[in-house]
């Protein structure tokens, strides 16, 4: 063997055993064949996108992403094709490595059907972004832990408190589907200090029944758009479509917390849940005519620094009020 040929392959097997890309098939036709041996495998404390291709299929797994798997990227089939799913108490995915991203992929957890609570996602990474995914669960289906999130263009499925957490969230054109219950409340924000930089802006959204609930809309005895899991509750929501179901007085309180000193925002809303005449008359609930200086703060820009992070991921987002 001459020298070049020897360094030809030695920069060739550099290139497979670094190779940014993996796939993950049931049918053990990819690198894997279970999303949490590739995770495991991942690098650790990558400064650049690992892209794991989960291909089409059901995978009833519990995945958790380290604090030290940063970086990481699942790709599906479709969030219909490509699904992660649950069945007991927990999370079916837990991410903590920051810059993760999830993109045409399903997560679900349904022990909530027999349990008070399960959740599909768990999140507390910094700079982490889901676009075209669904996420489906009964009660508390996503726990927006903490850190920066970006959710695009995704399916949200629930029916109690069913997005929670004190992460900075930004939910663009997203459907958040309420699933049949007597009593549904979209979200539960537990800021508990007020000089977090922490709170859920819901832009160009809809909040509306599951279409498999839809006949059963005129059942539900009261939804609301949500109650302060901790003092400091912060929402806003714009632009976004409101169904009927919804009360009118849109927020309700949560046991042994206070109203005061909640934040909950709305501008520009339509359907026929937004009508605000009748809202509940606390000090922090608004509804404005007209974009003011605070409303800016529930920009990705501002929210979630995204000028910085989001345009690498080649996500769209966008900063309108």
């Amino acid at each position: 063997m001459d020298s070049t040929t020897a360094v030809l392959l030695i920069f060739v097997s550099v290139l497979v055993c670094c190779h940014s890309t993996v796939i993950v098939s049931k049918d053990g036709s990819g690198n894997y064949t279970t999303v949490s041996e590739a995770i495991m495998k991942a690098p650790d404390m990558s400064d650049k996108p690992y892209t794991i291709h989960v291909r089409a299929g059901t995978y009833e797994e519990y995945v958790t992403i380290p604090a030290k798997k940063t970086n990481i990227k699942l790709v599906g089939d479709g969030p219909h094709l490509t699904k992660l799913v649950g069945y007991q108490n927990g999370s079916t995915i837990d991410v903590r490595g920051d810059g993760f991203m999830a993109e045409k992929m399903g997560f679900e957890n349904w022990a909530g059907l027999k349990a008070s609570a399960a959740v599909a996602v768990r999140n507390e990474a910094k700079k982490s972004v889901f676009f075209e995914c669904s996420i489906q669960g009964v009660q508390d289906t996503l726990w927006a832990v903490s850190g920066s999130q970006f959710y695009k263009n995704c399916d949200i499925y629930g029916t109690v408190d069913f997005i929670y957490g004190n992460a900075a969230a930004v939910f663009q054109d997203c459907m958040l589907y309420a699933r049949y219950s007597e009593y549904v409340t979209f979200t539960a924000q537990s800021r508990e200090d007020p000089k977090e930089k922490t709170g859920f802006s819901f832009q160009r959204c809809k909040f509306t029944m599951s279409p498999q609930d839809s006949a059963r809309k005129s059942k539900v005895l009261r939804a609301t758009l949500g109650r302060p899991l901790r003092a400091y509750s912060t929402v806003a929501i714009f632009h976004s479509y409101i169904d009927s179901m919804v009360d009118p007085k849109g927020w309700e309180p949560m046991a042994h917390q206070p109203t005061d000193k909640v934040t909950y925002i709305e501008f520009h809303n339509f359907g026929p849940g937004s009508k605000t005449d009748h809202r509940v008359d606390w000090p922090g609930v608004k509804v404005l005519s007209r974009p003011t200086p605070s409303a800016h703060y529930f920009t990705a820009s501002y929210l979630l620094d995204a000028d910085s992070w989001i345009p690498s991921t080649g996500v769209p987002f966008d900063n309108l009020l």
